[in-house]
């Protein structure tokens, strides 16, 4: 029995080390400071050997002191990931992403940062977790759009595509991943050359119409064909010269298809949609309906302001409410 409780004190030495490495690993890779825990002694991993056990560390002169854990929680060994240095397991990881779409869809600036935030501390936790990269991606799209700052706006861009990247890389059938891909893409639209513009807008399609072949009733998906089409409608006849050298099939599309996939968005959302109604207000004015559109942007001025986010897009409706009042 000596003889296998001294083995069994070795193997015990052995595994205080290895996680001691495993710690300094991770505390190396995320660059955080973690809390101080209780830590768990050996004694209590032993709970299942016989009371002599205890009566030979005793009397061999190990203090339970010098057989203690280093800061390893009870998810950490035997969670369901772990992978992950905040302690967090799968269940726990799911209600604090549920929280954190409740802060990208809130429109406060504030709550977005603190997102973004959390989000970038549980990529170095869960690297390989698509959940938290698409959303990463969008969390970089929703703070691009609180600035007029080019630099920043670039910035998070990329970012946001590279997670992206990231997550299509492990996940093909996602239509999140498909759907902020697609926005990050189109978002860096008016930062690149003409050719460019023109690739992104390629990409932009295939993308948008993989996630609304997984998601049909997202109305943010037809928003954005929406915007496709309504963009391609526009194209300068030399815009146009590119696209065909370009691509075997380019781009077409009318200012009627543009209207046609804003209406289904109007449909499907559940909200008051401030944007997509100056967007249909801006494809009756391209077709002469400036009755209508008039209409449309009165609907579009009298929807709830957010925090601060809504700005460009309330200095548009009034531009065009002015330059157009005379067809109320």
């Amino acid at each position: 029995m000596a003889k296998d409780l001294a083995r069994l004190d070795q193997e015990l030495s052995q595994v205080k080390r290895e996680l001691h490495l495993l710690l300094v690993e991770k505390q190396e890779k995320g660059n955080k400071q973690r809390k101080n825990r209780s830590v768990k002694k050996a004694n209590s991993v032993l709970s299942t050997t016989t009371t002599a056990t205890e009566d030979y560390n005793s009397a061999s002169g190990y203090d339970s002191s010098d057989l203690e854990f280093y800061d390893v929680s009870d998810e950490e060994l035997d969670g369901p990931d772990a992978n992950s240095t905040n302690g967090f397991g799968l269940n726990n990881l799911d209600n604090l992403l549920k929280e954190i779409d409740i802060k990208l869809d809130s429109e406060s600036i504030t709550q977005l940062e603190d997102s973004l935030h959390k989000l970038e501390d549980l990529q170095v936790d869960y690297p390989e977790n698509t959940d938290v990269l698409w959303r990463l991606g969008k969390a970089h799209h929703k703070i691009s759009e609180t600035s007029d700052d080019k630099e920043f706006i670039q910035n998070h861009i990329s970012k946001g595509i590279e997670a992206l990247d990231k997550a299509l890389e492990l996940k093909k059938d996602d239509a999140q991943i498909h759907k902020w891909y697609a926005v990050l893409v189109g978002s860096r639209s008016e930062y690149v050359s003409l050719q460019e513009r023109i690739d992104d807008g390629h990409k932009f399609k295939k993308h948008v119409d993989a996630a609304i072949a997984l998601s049909p009733d997202d109305a943010s998906l037809h928003y954005m064909l929406g915007r496709f089409d309504f963009e391609v409608a526009g194209l300068k006849w030399y815009e146009r010269k590119v696209a065909a050298a370009l691509f075997s099939e380019p781009p077409n599309a009318t200012y009627t298809d543009a209207l046609q996939h804003f209406i289904q968005a109007e449909k499907l959302a559940n909200f008051e949609w401030k944007e997509n109604k100056l967007m249909i207000a801006k494809c009756k004015i391209a077709t002469g309906d400036y009755k209508e559109a008039m209409d449309w942007l009165t609907q579009a001025s009298n929807c709830k302001q957010g925090d601060g986010l809504d700005d460009k897009i309330d200095s548009e409706v009034k531009v065009l409410m002015e330059k157009y009042n005379s067809y109320r």
